[in-house]
């Protein structure tokens, strides 16, 4: 009875051995399963990270290079300095600061073999007007060649072998700049004629006057003109001017204000941004004065000059009117010559002389703004300025830049 109690045990263990093995190698199917799974699902895991990682990464450079255009806008005149193409190596003013953009990021995928481009590039082709293409863009200026104010920005980073490309239309918005709106405001205003015609008209058919200002305060028997002619410079003067109603016929209607606040009709930053704007349009003169058809412009700045136009020229239109800025030098207006905008003198030398000057059949439709103690000289012969208070709407810089709705798009790239 016991060898047959052992004989049955012994075979219940062996059964238990077969049944253990059996088990444990069911459970290292199953571990070996579950670790390939992990390993899988860790893979994709990390692709998809690093997927992520590029796309964040070609974002970032997006932004950095929209708020560079933000910040100098490459218009018309760019043609000789456009927008370089932009790497991690790139040290160009015009591209994002690499360290900076890849300072953003903690992620392991982010590292030295990282890389990542920008492109600008103008929507000229019809083709490529709203809709990005590659193939189109390769082409196309870097620059605002076309003048509508809009470029398309694409960008692109790989991360760890994944690559991934942004697009996107980026239209430059305008900022409008403020400016006193008078047809008339300067240090002194010297009338070279004394017939009874209106010379200067400060309402332009609309139904409020415009200012006629100058910042001198006439002084008894003093013979530079302050406001009209050399002996209406003075109390005297300007007393016999007012009976004699030669001012309500030449100043029309005659509203006009002596000791005007002297500061500068725009401010330092002001000026500035119309200056950079003019950079980029290629409408800017560092010495010297433009042609007669480069005086034609949404904004001309003029460094320093003295600058003289007397054929029978039109300067922009009623429709389009523009402006022109002079820092230091003088402008003269003849002839026949007609001026659509405002002209303004920033008069930055502290000028005290005659650096305005709009005379014989010359006309300024728009307005005539100079800083400073300087004189204006107006009236050889028949009206030389109309106020036209539209122009002083359309006096703007380049300000912000953003991305135009509907346009940003993840391509596949190259």
């Amino acid at each position: 009875m016991t060898r047959r109690l052992r004989r049955r045990l012994g075979a219940e263990d062996g059964t238990a051995i077969v049944t253990a093995i059996v088990l444990l190698a069911v459970m290292v199917g199953i571990g070996l399963a579950t670790m390939s799974s992990v390993d899988v699902q860790s893979a994709e895991s990390g692709a998809t990270r690093q997927r992520e990682s590029s796309f964040n990464l070609a974002e970032a450079a997006m932004s950095a290079q929209i708020f560079q255009l933000a910040r100098d806008w490459p218009g018309g005149g760019s043609a000789v300095n456009p927008y370089p193409v932009c790497t991690r190596t790139s040290t160009a003013a015009r591209c994002p600061d690499s360290a900076q953009l890849l300072s953003l990021f903690t992620s392991p995928d982010i590292d030295a073999g990282t890389q990542w481009s920008t492109t600008v590039r103008d929507n000229v082709s019809p083709d490529n007007a709203s809709f990005y293409s590659d193939q189109l863009a390769q082409t196309a200026p870097q620059y605002d060649a076309n003048g509508d104010g809009q470029l398309w920005v694409r960008a692109q980073a790989t991360a760890r072998g994944r690559t991934r490309t942004l697009v996107a239309l980026v239209r430059a918005q305008q900022q409008a700049e403020d400016l006193p709106r008078g047809a008339l405001i300067t240090g002194r205003l010297d009338i070279s004629n004394n017939g009874r015609k209106v010379l200067i008209d400060a309402q332009g058919g609309s139904s409020q006057s415009g200012l006629v200002a100058v910042r001198c305060v006439p002084a008894l028997l003093e013979l530079t003109p302050c406001l009209g002619h050399k002996l209406s410079g003075g109390v005297l003067g300007t007393a016999l001017a007012t009976l004699n109603g030669l001012l309500s016929f030449q100043i029309s209607p005659n509203i006009t204000q002596t000791g005007y606040a002297n500061t500068p009709a725009m401010s330092a930053e002001g000026r500035a941004r119309l200056k950079a704007t003019a950079i980029a349009n290629g409408t800017y003169y560092a010495s010297g004065c433009p042609s007669a058809a480069g005086l034609t412009g949404a904004i001309v700045y003029i460094e320093n000059g003295t600058c003289s136009y007397t054929a029978n020229t039109q300067f922009n239109s009623p429709s389009a009117p523009g402006m022109v800025l002079i820092a230091r030098g003088s402008l003269y207006l003849g002839g026949t010559t007609n001026f659509y905008g405002i002209l303004y003198h920033a008069n930055e030398d502290g000028s005290t002389g005659q650096i305005m000057q709009t005379q014989g059949n010359a006309t300024v439709t728009g307005g005539v703004l100079v800083d400073g103690m300087a004189t204006t000289v107006v009236g050889s012969s028949k009206l030389n300025i109309r106020l036209d208070t539209g122009a002083f709407d359309r006096v703007q810089s380049y300000g912000s830049a953003g991305i135009v709705q509907n346009t940003w798009r993840e391509i596949k790239g190259t």
